[in-house]
């Protein structure tokens, strides 16, 4: 039986994989904002679910959350899940409005992380699970600050899985294309400020991708079964790529990069 700690278990994602873990037997420890969750999330599978209350934007409760989660023994697996967006172009987007997505997106992530990386080398290992995205691959009109949050999440991520490696440490990247899921609708709020410039995006872009993510997006079961399977399959790729929407986009900046490593360029 493995045991996990996942953040953001309400929704979307999150609440998908805590329900794949625990009906294959394992035990789940959850965080969550919201009350309803918090309070039922046990009648999941009583005695190997529970779920604590945490808000990653408020990272001095990261501590205490972490010595609740490893409090019955090791953690094999920490999923780090919790993000939130914003809609707008770069220029309509606040330097604040930047700063607090990255407060949960980044910050909230990185707090998380160090939490847990003591314990996880003195237990001799266990598998970090960072939820990115397309978005960290490759960047989206009327996306920039979700973007950045996610590249950076992907550039830390690079170099913390070299580091922790030889401490039996796996680090994987989960980059899902789009998920039917309420993040565009109750997770992507819009900035505030509106230019007339930007009318193609600040218009109806947000209803039209949240029309997309509700039809004939990849649904959230599908992208929790593709982690399981990567945990339980041996050794974490460093990517999981999940989503077929991103195969071409994918495979178009791929081919661009490496034409920038050709011999033939001056």
């Amino acid at each position: 039986m493995r045991r996990w700690l996942i953040t953001g278990v309400s929704s979307g994602i999150g609440a998908a994989l805590a329900r794949h873990a625990l009906e294959r037997g394992d035990a789940v420890v959850g965080t969550a904002r919201d009350a309803g969750t918090i309070a039922n999330f046990a009648d999941l599978a009583p005695g190997r679910a529970r779920c604590l209350a945490l808000d990653l934007s408020r990272p001095a409760d990261i501590a205490d959350a972490v010595a609740h989660a490893f409090a019955d023994g090791p953690v094999d697996v920490v999923v780090n899940n919790v993000g939130r967006s914003i809609f707008g172009a770069f220029e309509e987007t606040s330097l604040e409005e930047a700063r607090e997505l990255f407060e949960t997106n980044v910050f909230g992530t990185w707090a998380l992380t160090r939490a847990v990386l003591p314990r996880l080398r003195s237990q001799g290992g266990g598998k970090l699970v960072m939820l990115s995205s397309g978005c960290g691959l490759m960047g989206l009109p009327g996306l920039s600050a979700y973007c950045a949050s996610k590249f950076a999440i992907e550039g830390f991520s690079e170099a913390l899985a070299q580091e922790v490696a030889g401490f039996g440490v796996q680090v994987m990247l989960v980059e899902p294309g789009a998920v039917a899921t309420r993040f565009i609708s109750h997770g992507t709020s819009e900035a505030a400020e509106r230019l007339p410039d930007y009318a193609f995006l600040s218009g109806s872009g947000k209803a039209v991708l949240d029309a997309f993510y509700q039809s004939a997006a990849t649904s959230p079961e599908a992208v929790a079964a593709a982690i399981v399977t990567a945990v339980e399959s041996g050794p974490l790729p460093l990517r999981l790529l999940v989503g077929d929407d991103l195969n071409a986009s994918v495979a178009a900046k791929a081919a661009a990069l490496a034409a920038l490593a050709s011999p033939e360029l001056p």
